[in-house]
């Protein structure tokens, strides 16, 4: 949610698709891949391999996709520019401001996010004692444990905090904490956002610059 790398993850996850004879558009993805937004990656190869074995009768290994797919990943992370979204700068440095305490939660894997926060320049602006990733919780979301860990360095409740999310995974575990939680969907797609208030997200905050309060 701080820094958008969706649409190279989802490329990644297309081309993987294509190489076992699957001709996905992004929609057909939302559509026929469950974990497709918000994963984890796993689980995507794993449908993916299923879809092709309903669709074109491939058999194919879900190791296999997974690994097409992170080749994928790593290949559009060397061609893009990354950095943090627009307006979180500013963000960042209210909540400095103010003397709110912030974490990142991730499931992203340490060797992926390392690029990432480097680059972007986000490791170093939250410190890396503030940054949980894979391979600091046992299970993933929708499991909370990435929210617990969160709250445990920031030494506060897990209840306490305000969490922003873009996947309904990461939502229903911050709302299984009673943490209030901002739903940020990647794209403005009625079903994504549907997605995100159905977990329990409270605000729905659209990057049109425009936050939709709902009830």
């Amino acid at each position: 949610t701080v820094v958008n790398l969706e649409s190279a993850h989802h490329q990644g996850h297309i081309n993987a698709a294509r190489d076992v004879g699957l001709q996905l558009t992004l929609e057909e993805c939302f559509q026929q891949i469950p974990h497709f937004i918000g994963g984890p990656t796993e689980k995507i190869a794993e449908e993916i391999s299923q879809l092709a074995f309903e669709r074109v009768g491939s058999h194919v290994d879900p190791k296999e996709v997974l690994a097409s797919t992170n080749s994928y990943y790593l290949q559009f992370l060397e061609q893009v520019h990354i950095q943090p979204r627009q307006g979180f700068m500013y963000f960042f440095q209210t909540m400095k401001d103010l003397g709110i305490k912030y974490t990142i939660g991730s499931l992203t894997p340490n060797n992926e996010a390392s690029i990432i926060l480097q680059r972007s320049g986000i490791g170093e602006l939250f410190g890396y004692g503030n940054i949980v990733l894979r391979e600091h919780v046992k299970n993933l979301k929708p499991a909370p444990d990435v929210w617990i860990e969160t709250a445990r360095r920031a030494e506060v409740e897990p209840n306490e905090q305000l969490v922003f999310e873009d996947s309904p995974r990461g939502v229903i575990g911050a709302v299984a904490l009673s943490a209030y939680c901002v739903g940020m969907p990647v794209y403005n797609s009625p079903n994504i956002i549907k997605a995100l208030i159905d977990a329990g997200a409270k605000i729905i905050f659209r990057y049109t610059g425009k936050s939709v309060y709902l009830v």
